[in-house]
């Protein structure tokens, strides 16, 4: 008896992880895609759209790649390249194409093609509660090497040694006076911290506390440095995502939606002529003389074209159209829950008709093969009924973990 409880166990583990598996593919049998690519021309000063378009009958169907600009007039595939410079240098290096001068300004292939960058603004990611404080001269000495872990807790920090698993009482006090004499109060709402290994080495981390203020700790020599740092407009923080940029540290986030450029130097902010973010996926795309805001959702893309001082400079929106695709997830799961950076978690029901019309199939399935292949009843019961809870996943599981020889019986 025991053996078959653990393997109906070990059935709905392996059922679970399927579950998890599919659902990435979110039941689709071909993966569906927006296949429109936008991009700004500097020397157009205009947007080129590139879309997939069908010519010729039935019996002689071709598809090619037609580009356009806003006003629908179609531009040869072969000036593509030249009439973004900026954003192909490399390229038109190599065909020495690429022209001296772009928009008045005198640039070097090099100049151009380094100057190309992309950064995802995106939400919260996974956080561990753990968290590496880099002494600021660690690249100078081991002496200064990081050799504890920091966590928030409702006192302020806490410095747990990994060799003993024990606090760092000395450390930890130390840090939390620091903290203490700046203002801050526990416990931390929002922690962030720069991608690269110097700014994180410099800045340390930013860290929102219970009342919404902003901080920023980083450790010197093994003491603690604490600053309090202006908010955008007195506004509360959402989210801080920085950038390896020599130009400015990171994009901040309010919890209004309004986006805001954060400088490395006296922590100034300077608005951004967006939209608010909120429901929005966001990306930059940028180059030596544009910085490109593409905002998505699920129906829309909207494309904002800033200059370097991040003044507005174009705008363009378009629909997103799919390919067709076949949904499968009303016969395999009634219901599936997704997280989303621009959408937030949501919720999909399907109708349940035909995940039960499936079961029911699979399950006659499934009991006539463990009665064929000999197995005892109790056998063919249990998986009959995972089956048809389960559904599909359910007797992929099922028929994949195998059973013990007692529960085969000879048929006579």
């Amino acid at each position: 008896m025991t053996h078959r409880i653990l393997h109906i166990i070990a059935v709905l583990f392996t059922a679970l992880a399927l579950t998890l598996i599919i659902s990435h593919g979110r039941g689709r049998a071909s993966m569906y895609g927006d296949y429109t690519d936008v991009v700004y021309s500097e020397l157009l000063q205009d947007f080129i759209v590139s879309t997939y378009e069908l010519e010729g009958d039935k019996e002689n169907l071709q598809i090619h790649r037609v580009y356009r600009n806003t006003r629908g007039e179609e531009i040869e595939a072969s000036l593509i390249d030249s009439l973004c410079p900026l954003n192909n240098a490399s390229q038109l290096a190599f065909e020495s194409r690429f022209p001296t001068t772009v928009c008045g300004v005198a640039v070097t292939a090099r100049e151009a093609s380094d100057a190309v960058y992309q950064h995802r603004i995106v939400g919260e990611g996974l956080d561990y509660g753990l968290y590496d404080l880099i002494d600021a001269h660690s690249y100078l000495s081991q002496q200064f090497a990081t050799k504890d872990l920091m966590r928030f807790t409702d006192k302020g920090v806490e410095f747990i040694l990994p060799e003993t698993n024990r606090v760092d009482e000395e450390k930890t006090a130390l840090f939390n006076t620091a903290l203490h004499e700046a203002g801050f109060c526990p416990e931390e709402t929002g922690v962030w911290n720069p991608i690269s290994r110097t700014d994180i080495e410099r800045y340390g981390f930013f860290v929102t506390d219970a009342n919404g203020s902003l901080f920023r700790l980083s450790m010197v020599e093994g003491k603690p440095v604490v600053e309090k740092l202006p908010q955008p407009a007195d506004k509360q923080i959402k989210h801080i995502s920085f950038v390896d940029r020599a130009d400015y540290l990171a994009f901040v986030v309010t919890t209004d939606g309004a986006c805001y450029v954060l400088s490395r130097e006296g922590y100034d902010y300077r608005q951004l002529p967006l939209p608010s973010l909120g429901g929005y996926s966001v990306e930059l795309q940028a180059n030596l003389l544009y910085n490109t805001f593409v905002l998505t959702t699920s129906d829309n893309v909207l494309y904002i074209v800033l200059d370097k001082d991040w003044n507005p400079v174009a705008q363009y929106e378009r629909e997103r159209k799919f390919m067709r695709h076949v949904d499968l997830k009303p016969y395999y799961m009634p219901v599936f829950i997704y997280d989303t950076t621009h959408g937030g978690v949501s919720i999909d029901f399907s109708p349940i008709g035909k995940f039960m019309v499936l079961n029911l199939i699979l399950a006659a399935i499934t009991f006539y093969i463990r009665r064929r292949n000999g197995y005892v009843p109790a056998v063919q019961i249990i998986d009959t009924l995972i089956v048809a809870v389960w559904g599909l996943v359910g007797m992929i599981a099922a028929l994949a973990i195998p059973y013990r020889r007692v529960d085969k019986q000879l048929l006579k």
